[in-house]
């Protein structure tokens, strides 16, 4: 196994634009269960912290798939 000795954390795009994979990948949960997918603007406009609360207002259904704190 292959050792690192950094690790460069990019928090929040300055080094990679990355907006776009966040979306791709949460379009493939949301296809999975039958929600409405993200575009670039609604994914900046509902976007937020805690998480919990993002995924909320995709309609996850925290009852049905609890998301542990």
């Amino acid at each position: 196994m292959k050792e690192y000795k950094h690790v460069i954390w990019d928090w929040n795009g300055t080094l990679l634009d990355d907006v776009q994979i966040a979306i791709n990948s949460m379009n493939s949960l949301l296809r999975k269960r039958e929600l409405p997918t993200l575009n670039n603007k609604t994914y900046r406009n509902i976007f937020t912290f805690p998480v919990k609360e993002y995924y909320s207002k995709l309609g996850f259904d925290f009852k049905v798939e609890p998301l542990k704190d």
